[in-house]
């Protein structure tokens, strides 16, 4: 087993470029660190989503010609059913945006309860540790970040450290300009250097094994300076390109100080997509609009998983033995390592404010699909690689737990996102062969006594299979409907100047009637990354960052210096307890 790095503390602040690492006992993680030479590269239990690939999805194609009637229900139940689904997630959108609307402007500071000795321990000594992961990033898609942080109504309560990788292009230039400028804004700013396979060579590359080392580095720092204190104390993990309203950690810690299981739940904050979001092609802006309704209808009310941006209790983050640095999705595999820590699902709570998070985006045509099938294809893998981690330790959740999450993570990931539109394509172009076939079907009929429908009954059935797709698209009237309530929202919170994402109606019109056939390309992505894993195993499974050029102007870090406030500098230098 090889021994993982232990960083020397150094005696002055400012002149280390990175600031804190982990130490002591927060350095040893001897679980993550173990050598498997022996280990399968070729998943197991991921191979339960070939399922949907070859059974579900093409089933419509062929089982006509053993069973006409069968065919005929199964095209009807998978339609209506995804119909169905969808219908929900319009409810509980909508009932979600209604609650943003209702609290957008509540003070949250001034509710937190003060009756006993220990509530106000608790409220005076409330901080917020914001972990922010980041590799080749542009500068300015950072600082906008970072300056929204800034920007929060009690941004002295937040602790906040950057986690640039070892191999990010300039790191030490890009550390040195964020120290001197956001040095003594926050109560601590810190920014850590991730070591290349800090845990061990089983590490995957990417955010969970960056955020690993960082959450640990800021813990780590946390303790020397006497701050460790896990009843004050929560947790924030986000990407760089996450704009957030002024008051989201204001009302994080009204929940956090309130909630009775506080130390059992996670806070999820709804994501809306919307940054240059109308200057995307349609394809990109249809799933950002679909990623942002599925997080408010799905993902948060039936506790699936967090994603991106979320928020937790310290103390259950160490519970948890921090991130997995095996595996690429922080945020689906935090949940699980939280249910391991606690025995039980994990309930996602929901932050009534809104987040912006950048969607992909790329600088050419080309370079905008690219990132977006690759950034697809990495969702899917993902998924899969997470399933089989979530079946392996199964017997770590109890029975119940273990049995509801799974429906849930089957359903959305592989029924949802996967099978659902793509079981649609397969029964339309069923019904275009229904002439073709009709003579197979006869045949087939003199041993399985099926004989094919009518043309009256057949025309019945595809009357009802295209209802449910026209009840599809004024679901998508209500998802574009959700997206414009959330940009009135952002600009009402200056999280974007007023009209910055504004789109016209051709451009709406557009973009709804190509809704269906990106969830149909989307699917497809899904589909292909489905059977890559199912080939390729692990070796597939890796984090490769979304391309952010899309999303900046191209400030680089020489140019961001020129913003720093006069005596920024100065004051950062003499600023020795950050």
């Amino acid at each position: 087993m090889a021994e993982q790095p232990e960083a020397v503390k150094q005696p002055s602040w400012f002149a280390r470029i990175f600031t804190t690492a982990p130490r002591g006992e927060w350095a040893n993680d001897v679980k993550q660190q173990l050598e498997k030479p022996n280990e399968m590269v070729i998943m197991r239990w991921n191979l339960l989503f070939l399922i949907f690939d070859f059974v579900i999805i093409p089933l419509p194609l062929w089982i006509d010609i053993f069973c006409p009637i069968f065919a005929a229900a199964y095209g009807i139940f998978v339609g209506w059913l995804g119909a169905l689904l969808l219908t929900i997630c319009a409810w509980r959108s909508l009932s979600a945006n209604y609650l943003m609307n209702r609290v957008i402007d509540d003070t949250w500071e001034d509710k937190i309860p003060r009756n006993t000795p220990e509530e106000i321990r608790r409220a005076d000594n409330l901080q917020h540790l914001v972990m922010m992961c980041g590799y080749k990033e542009p500068m300015e898609v950072i600082c906008q970040s970072i300056d929204s942080l800034m920007n929060q109504t009690v941004a002295k309560r937040l602790i906040v450290v950057i986690g640039l990788e070892e191999g990010t292009p300039d790191v030490g230039e890009k550390a040195n300009t964020l120290k001197t400028r956001y040095a003594t804004c926050f109560k601590r700013f810190h920014v850590t250097k991730h070591p290349k396979q800090w845990s061990g060579g089983r590490e995957i590359r990417g955010k969970c094994s960056n955020a690993n080392y960082t959450m640990r580095a800021a813990v780590t720092r946390l303790e020397e300076y006497g701050d460790l204190d896990l009843d004050c104390t929560t947790a924030t993990s986000c990407d760089t390109d996450s704009l957030f309203a002024p008051r989201y950690f204001e009302n994080l810690g009204y929940q956090f100080l309130t909630t009775k299981n506080a130390k059992e739940v996670v806070w999820q904050a709804p994501l809306y997509y919307n940054h240059h979001l109308n200057e995307r092609p349609f394809y990109v802006r249809a799933i950002g609009i679909m990623r942002a309704a599925y997080m408010l209808g799905f993902l948060i009310p039936y506790n699936i998983n967090t994603m991106s941006i979320f928020s937790f209790s310290l103390d259950l983050c160490i519970k948890g033995e921090f991130f997995h640095a095996h595996y690429q999705m922080d945020d689906i595999i935090y949940t699980l390592t939280c249910m391991q820590a606690i025995q039980k699902r994990v309930e996602i709570l929901i932050i009534p404010m809104p987040v912006v998070s950048g969607p992909t985006s790329g600088t050419s045509c080309w370079n905008e699909f690219e990132e977006w099938f690759r950034q697809s294809e990495r969702w899917t893998i993902g998924a899969c690689e997470v399933f089989h981690y979530f079946v392996v330790k199964r017997r770590r959740y109890n029975c119940s737990a273990a049995l509801s999450y799974g429906t849930w993570f089957v359903v959305y990931y592989g029924f949802i996102l996967c099978s659902l539109t793509l079981t649609g394509v397969a029964g339309f172009i069923n019904y275009g062969l229904v002439g073709v076939k009709k003579d197979t079907i006869l045949k087939m009929a003199q041993s399985t006594h099926q004989y094919p429908l009518s043309e009256e009954n057949q025309l019945i059935t595809m009357i009802v299979g295209l209802s449910s797709l026209a009840w599809t698209y004024l679901i998508f009237i209500i998802f574009f409907y959700l997206d414009k309530e959330g940009i009135k929202l952002i600009e009402h919170l200056k999280l974007k100047p007023k009209g910055a994402e504004a789109t016209g109606f051709c451009q709406d019109f557009k973009d709804w009637i190509l809704m269906w056939p990106s969830l149909v390309m989307y699917s497809c992505v899904s589909y292909w990354a489905i059977l890559k894993v199912a080939v390729l195993g692990k070796k597939v499974c890796g984090h490769d960052p979304s391309s952010k050029e899309g999303l900046a102007g191209g400030a680089g870090a020489g140019e961001l210096l020129a913003l720093v406030p006069p005596g920024g500098e100065e004051a950062a230098t003499s600023s020795d307890d950050n």
